[in-house]
């Protein structure tokens, strides 16, 4: 089981139950990173100033807001932190509402309530009540330094909590368009083709029947890509040799540094240099590709003396 998000107690009236937030949904869409094509090396992001485009340190760096007149705010973290709301470790059921009355749009964040040790009879006995009654419990929850109005309701044999998105956060469809469908005549023999329509279309949901086909697409790419390509080499080990043939070894090795640089290895062939750095690598194209300025002092020949005049 996955580490828990938060661990506290559920709390309503004078029944208190130990619980754990466990993360309901995990995103399984692959994740790109943006790679140096040299060296497949990851590429990490600077923080540069817009004005004139310098790299800033850490700690230059401030938080700040921009008002709606244009002006710009700057705060500290440690006053931000001061506004958090008081940690809790308690989530306290307020009241409890029929689920249909909350609107959808205000559904964020789901997590499984998981039962403390010693609690999961307790914990069931909560779960069916809730499932009963056709309730769900609306209550607050401090997670990540944040209050969160959530939904407390029965799922499976267990419980949900989903957080719940502020009113003012959801755009209303007047906003939209000044067109509304209030006033709208609807014909008869449309509205029955509609119904007809539906109904010969009506099953049982079922999850397992809608995959996401784009994203298996992309992974069955990625793995066809990952066979293509040639198995990326480890560090290679080193040799190990007899005692009396590593005089031998050596010797080649000084044969081979007094013969010369050996020729550039044609396409396709192995590399014998070792690759450089990423960063070491732009450094010499850069040197390569800056023009030496002609120098002003007099040159000397091989022996150090001063070039003839004649």
């Amino acid at each position: 089981m996955s580490r828990p998000v938060w661990v506290g107690s559920l709390s309503f009236g004078l029944v208190t139950l130990p619980v754990r937030l466990h993360g309901a949904v995990v995103s399984r869409q692959p994740r790109f990173h943006l790679l140096h094509d040299a060296d497949g090396a990851r590429i990490q992001n600077k923080r540069v100033c817009s004005a004139d485009g310098e790299e800033v340190s850490l700690e230059h760096v401030v938080r700040g807001y921009t008002l709606p007149d244009g002006r710009q705010v700057t705060v500290t973290s440690g006053e931000v932190e001061a506004l958090d709301p008081e940690a809790s470790r308690v989530i306290a059921l307020e009241e409890f509402v029929d689920p249909a009355q909350v609107d959808s749009l205000l559904w964020d964040t789901s997590y499984h309530l998981v039962p403390g040790k010693g609690s999961e009879h307790a914990h069931a006995v909560v779960a069916e009540a809730l499932r009963e009654s056709g309730r769900v419990g609306v209550g607050r929850l401090v997670l990540h330094q944040k209050g969160h109005l959530c939904l407390v309701r029965p799922h499976g044999q267990g419980l949900v909590l989903t957080t719940l998105h502020a009113m003012d956060e959801v755009v209303p469809r007047e906003a939209l368009s000044a067109q509304t469908l209030e006033g709208t005549p609807l014909d008869a023999g449309e509205l029955d083709a509609a119904l007809r329509l539906i109904a010969s279309r009506s099953v049982d949901f079922e999850p397992g029947r809608h995959p996401d086909v784009h994203r298996e697409q992309v992974r069955a790419f990625l793995e066809r890509r990952a066979r293509a390509q040639p198995r990326a080499q480890g560090t290679p080990r080193m040799r190990v040799v007899a005692a009396e043939a590593l005089l031998g070894v050596l010797e080649k090795g000084l044969e081979a540094l007094r013969s010369g640089p050996s020729p550039s290895p044609s396409e396709g062939s192995l590399r014998l240099r070792p690759r450089r750095a990423a960063r070491e690598a732009r450094e010499v194209k850069r040197a390569e590709d800056t023009p030496t300025p002609p120098s002003r002092e007099r040159s000397e020949d091989e022996d150090g003396e001063e070039p003839s005049s004649s």
